[in-house]
């Protein structure tokens, strides 16, 4: 019974590993479908959805529209700058003057002026640089808009590959249910007939009750793991879903890579965001030397004024006056502006340090994420190989441990063998095709992660 106690226990925790999957929490825009009918998915169908209803690629879309505005309203800088303004002034209480030692009050009642002024950059190498920065801005848009798909294309990979696994183990674990129940009928009628004692029937139908926990906890497994994926694709919480694929049919895929000649990190969205903003930081640093430099603008100004008088006896002719308003036009002015920075340069030497320090922090970035992106290269195809050498053992396993059940139990009918080899060679079956799924499904779960690493955008 020791040797059977360690086999169970190896089984079950193998179904506690599967049940739990990779569970996250998390709140997400749903697909519009009809409750009532189960929606029934493939790989590639699960990805499409994905890549159309999850949040965060639509948030990614939407900051590449964001960029592309902001990269419009740099350009509207080179265009003419056209401003009209107004103002209205009312003398709430009337000005005074002093005259002869007299103080005058004066019938002025209000100004007014309409100004219309435009303004053109002829030289200005700042304004070039900050709209060649949003060229940049855009790249960088569109390369965190790739990684974000790369990323979703990932984890919906492998959340979908993690149902497999759960629904193939719960399969493999109804099959070995169904051989405990073998075992017990086959006990029991031997007890019946007195050719065995009654431990061999009370162990088989404790090997039985053991294995229905495993069972709903592996059903409960299943739900986590498509309630994941949901989440994932952007599917309604309420909406029942099944994969039409198992474990099985990926099998014809799994092949050894013996070279690594061929990895090319290239294409890895991790480094090409880096290649950008190191892009960025030498444009940055060519926009702050612009600053050094003078710029050159012309400009134009019409201005019309109008003051009114209010009504009353003149002063100096000391004659009654109607109230008047008159307008007038203060000419039209154009002319050129220009601006020498003088001691703003220190400034601007200050910041270009600044960046020259951030640019080579950025390449010894760039060095160790590209190490470490080749380490995960190297051990995502060490997993691969070696998964399948396992999915090869796996089977084999499954195919001796079928005939080893068959002969086990023929020699307990026989009445040459005990419970106890019958049990473990039932249990020897499931252990053995809970290891031939895994074995796949970590071969799949490796080559995905592959896959990200090389930023291959299928």
């Amino acid at each position: 019974m020791i040797q059977l106690s360690k086999k169970a226990k190896k089984i079950t925790g193998i179904l506690f590993i599967l049940s739990q999957g990779w569970l996250s929490v998390g709140a997400q825009d749903s697909l519009s479908i009809n409750r009532q009918d189960t929606l029934v998915l493939n790989l590639e169908q699960t990805i499409k959805i994905a890549l159309s209803e999850n949040p965060t690629v639509k948030i990614a879309d939407m900051e590449i529209q964001r960029v592309d505005y902001s990269k419009k309203s740099a350009w509207y800088g080179l265009i003419p700058n056209v401003e009209g303004t107004g103002q209205y002034a009312k003398y709430l209480k009337p000005a005074t003057m002093a005259l002869a030692g007299m103080v005058i009050e004066l019938p002025t009642d209000f100004n007014a002026t309409a100004t219309l002024s435009a303004s053109l950059p002829l030289f200005a190498p700042a304004l070039w640089h900050s709209i060649k920065m949003t060229t940049l801005d855009m790249q960088s848009a569109v390369e965190k808009a790739k990684a974000s798909k790369i990323t979703l294309r990932n984890e919906v990979t492998k959340a979908y590959y993690n149902i497999l696994v759960a629904q193939d183990s719960y399969k493999t674990l109804l099959d070995g249910y169904d051989l405990a129940r073998k075992n017990q009928e086959t006990a029991k009628k031997a007890f019946e007939v007195g050719v065995v004692a009654a431990y061999d029937h009370l162990s088989a139908e404790v090997q039985v009750k053991n294995l229905e926990p495993t069972l709903l906890q592996t059903e409960n497994g299943i739900e986590q793991a498509k309630m994941y994926l949901k989440v994932l694709v952007g599917i309604e919480a309420a909406q029942p879903i099944e994969v039409t694929n198992t474990l099985s049919d990926f099998e014809s895929g799994i092949v050894e890579v013996e070279t690594l000649d061929e990895l090319q990190l290239d294409n890895n969205t991790d480094l090409r965001q880096l290649d950008i903003q190191k892009r960025q930081l030498d444009r940055s640093l060519q926009l702050q030397r612009s600053q050094r430099l003078p710029t050159l603008a012309a400009f134009a100004n019409y201005s019309y004024a109008g003051t009114g008088n209010k009504a009353g006896v003149s002063f100096f002719t000391q004659q009654y006056q109607p109230a008047t308003t008159e307008w007038f036009s203060q000419g039209l002015i154009g002319g050129f502006q220009l601006s020498v920075p003088i001691t703003s340069i220190f400034t601007v030497s200050a910041k270009e340090k600044q960046l020259k320090i951030q640019s080579n922090q950025l390449l010894m970035q760039r060095e160790y994420t590209k190490d470490a992106l080749r380490v995960q290269a190297v051990s995502a195809l060490n997993n691969m190989n070696k998964a399948v050498k396992q999915v090869g053992a796996a089977k084999q396993s499954v195919e001796l441990s079928d005939t080893a059940y068959n002969i086990a139990t023929k020699r307990y009918e026989n009445g040459t063998g005990t419970i106890l080899e019958l049990q473990n060679a039932s249990l020897a079956i499931t252990q053995a095709r809970l290891s031939y799924h895994q074995a796949i499904a970590d071969y799949l779960s490796s080559k995905a992660d592959l896959e990200k690493v090389l930023g291959i955008e299928k």
